[in-house]
């Protein structure tokens, strides 16, 4: 896992997006879907958990590490999120 991170983190055109989403999927198994659907509200960094919706019309609340939450809380800003 290792050297799949340091991969992702030293390559491609947008590596720290790269890092933060194989860190999304290491930390929550979501699907593709629930990556990609996920908006700034399904956030909760008071609980460190994310609102993943996938397959099926299916949503779950997933728990994340509280560095996790703040990474995709900067990154969400930094890219001009604001709801």
């Amino acid at each position: 896992m290792a050297e799949i991170n340091h991969v992702v983190a030293t390559s491609g055109r947008d590596a720290g997006l790269d890092s933060l989403l194989l860190r999304l999927h290491t930390e929550t198994a979501c699907r593709k879907a629930g990556a990609l659907g996920l908006r700034l509200a399904d956030l909760d960094t008071a609980s460190c958990a994310v609102r993943l919706r996938e397959k099926f019309g299916t949503e779950r609340w997933q728990p994340i590490s509280p560095t996790l939450a703040a990474l995709l809380t900067e990154h969400a800003h930094s890219r001009g999120a604001r709801h």
